[in-house]
C-alpha cells in the first residue's frame, strides 16, 4: 500500500513539475505571432520566423511542449535581435 502511494504521489509531483512547459508554449507563441508585424524584418527574415512559430504551433497541437517552447524561443530570438 505504501509503495502505491508513494508512487502515486511521485507521479503527481512529476506531472504538476511539468505544468511551466505546458503554460508556456502557447503564450509564446502568441507573443511573435503580435511582434512579427511590429517588426521591420526582410521578407526572408520574415518568413522564417513565421515558418518557426507554424512549426511551434504544429508542436504545441501534437502535445510536445518541449519542442514547441523551444522553437517559439528560437523565433522570439530573431524578433528581439532587430
Amino acid at each position: 500500500m505504501r509503495k502505491a502511494l508513494s508512487l502515486i504521489g511521485l507521479l503527481g509531483f512529476l506531472i504538476l513539475s511539468a505544468q511551466p512547459l505546458w503554460a508556456g508554449c502557447a503564450p509564446l507563441i502568441k507573443e511573435g505571432r503580435e511582434l512579427l508585424p511590429k517588426t521591420n524584418l526582410s521578407a526572408g527574415q520574415s518568413s522564417k520566423v513565421k515558418a518557426l512559430l507554424d512549426e511551434a504551433q504544429k508542436y504545441l497541437d501534437a502535445g510536445d511542449h518541449t519542442n514547441g517552447v523551444k522553437t517559439a524561443n528560437q523565433a522570439l530570438d530573431l524578433l528581439k535581435k532587430k
